[in-house]
């Protein structure tokens, strides 16, 4: 090739590496007007730079890059300024062009901040164990409180941290898991971490009032949405169900969209009465209908409605958490006004010697997607922090089409940040609860492992599911590690720029 044919090439990669180190050092100068812990600054400026670089559509540049034979930037994000200084240096010195203090890579931080992830995953998961980098992260059941031999056999198959769901059990149960969990790790002197997980403010069906004895919900069937404590059943409506928040019920106005039980009934708002709301089915994943039962979540994605994210029984929880876990993990965080919420609950309960306790934001709504990059400045700023993709919610809340693109962007900006990722819900459920796993579950397992963590859901195969991902696991990280990606622009990084005017 003409030398000279490089020189367009490298002017316009200049001009790009320009423009992503000013908007990204305004961008991190905002971040810092609440100060961001030492640690974390270098990780924070290079989010910065990441969010300024994916405002704009790079598969042209990519395409171009290609033939010459250097970075096509697909795996830019550990060291973005680092990377798009090796690109202008190689097609310096390929045009035969000074491109003055463009060195390759930023040496002073290059092999840090590929590190960091990675230490940044230790601090949160603990070491990696059993020649995998992936950790596993496993729900515990009830059982676990009393049953010491299921805890020994999950740590032994590959278990690297337990997680307890506030939303269920007490204290004293979650004491029997710990117990179980640190007695364990003394007779398997295998590490493993204990992950308290505070409920939030979930909306789920709490109560149930129904003529039938067997009660479903099919497409087409009208039920009530009801906030009172007590209810009554309206006229030809045979079903009728109260919020574990009330309040939202006045907020629905007809037309709007209902999903419940992980979006296996989808209904539309079509009446507002005194008792509450009229919502009638349109949808259900089992063509014969969708059982009716209490405890199940409602989904309301047509509804901007913020509620705390700590509710009375979380600041409960969270007084026990604060003693007995190795990370606290925080659902539905929606904006950086949660996070310091958060903080502040944190500050005032945290022991001194506990101040640095990692902690871990589900994202599970569009709120928590848009406003990723923000959450993950100020959380992490603040202490060691790490993110899970709460799959379930997200997909009723964002639509099951747009699922597999969101977790790509949402592992792309967690990666710039250095921040890990679990990777959440209905992780082989069918082997976890039947013994024997489909295609597509060991499918999603390759898929999670370019996250830093996979969590499994309780079941009565959980020894053999946590036995299984492990294997997998290790076999797939000797060939795989993150990927290179086609770059256009993100919504996300103009929405972090542009939120600020």
């Amino acid at each position: 090739m003409d030398r000279k044919k490089a020189l367009p090439l490298l002017e316009e990669v200049m001009e790009i590496r320009a423009s992503v180190e000013q908007e990204g050092d305004w961008l991190f100068k905002e971040w810092d007007r609440t100060p961001i812990r030492e640690g974390y600054r270098n990780s924070a400026r290079n989010l910065a730079y990441y969010m300024a670089f994916r405002r704009k559509d790079m598969r042209e540049l990519q395409e171009k890059l290609i033939p010459w034979g250097v970075s096509s930037l697909g795996r830019l994000e550990a060291d973005v300024l680092g990377t798009l200084n090796a690109v202008t240096r190689t097609l310096g010195y390929i045009a035969d062009e000074d491109v003055g203090e463009a060195d390759y890579r930023s040496s002073d931080s290059f092999l840090d901040r590929n590190l960091a992830l990675r230490r940044n995953a230790d601090d949160i998961f603990g070491p990696p164990r059993n020649g995998r980098d992936t950790r596993i992260l496993v729900t515990m059941p009830s059982a676990a409180g009393s049953d010491y031999e299921l805890v020994k056999t999950l740590v032994e198959s590959g278990m690297n941290m337990a997680r307890i769901n506030c939303a269920h059990d007490d204290a004293d149960t979650w004491s029997g898991m710990i117990g179980n969990i640190r007695k364990a790790e003394g007779e398997t002197g295998l590490e493993c971490r204990v992950l308290m997980d505070i409920s939030g403010p979930k909306i789920r069906t709490r109560h149930l009032l129904t003529s039938m004895r067997n009660p479903k919900l099919k497409v087409g069937e009208r039920f009530l949405l009801s906030g009172a404590e007590s209810m009554t059943l309206p006229k030809k409506v045979e079903i009728a169900l109260n919020t574990s928040v009330p309040e939202v019920i006045g907020k629905i106005t007809p037309g709007q969209k209902i999903k419940m039980d992980d979006g296996h009934i989808e209904a539309e708002a079509v009446e507002q009465t005194d008792d509450g709301i009229i919502c009638e089915v349109e949808r259900t994943v089992k063509e014969g209908g969708v059982k009716v039962k209490t405890e199940k979540g409602i989904n309301l994605p047509d509804l901007d409605f913020k509620l705390p994210v700590l509710t009375e029984k979380d600041y409960r929880d969270l007084d026990f958490a604060v003693q007995h876990a190795d990370a606290i993990a925080f659902s539905f965080i929606k904006d950086v006004e949660d996070i310091d919420l958060i903080e502040d609950a944190l500050s005032e309960r945290l022991p001194e010697d506990r101040k640095g306790i990692p902690s871990i934001a589900k994202i599970e709504t569009p709120e928590g997607i848009r406003n990723l990059p923000d959450i993950i400045q100020r959380a992490a700023g603040s202490r060691p922090f790490g993110v899970m993709l709460a799959r379930g919610d997200l997909a009723v809340e964002i639509g099951y089409e747009r699922l597999s693109e969101i977790q790509e962007e949402l592992l792309w900006i967690c990666e710039a940040a250095h921040v890990p990722v679990t990777w959440a819900t209905q992780v082989v459920e069918s082997l976890v609860k039947t013994g024997i796993p489909t295609r597509s579950e060991i499918s999603d397992v390759v898929a999670g492992s370019r996250a830093e963590c996979i969590m499994l859901n309780k079941g009565e195969y959980i020894a053999d599911g946590v036995g299984v991902v492990s294997e997998i696991l290790e076999k797939f990280e000797d060939h795989h590690y993150k990927k290179t990606s086609m770059l256009r622009a993100l919504g996300i990084a103009n929405h972090t720029f542009d939120n600020r005017g």
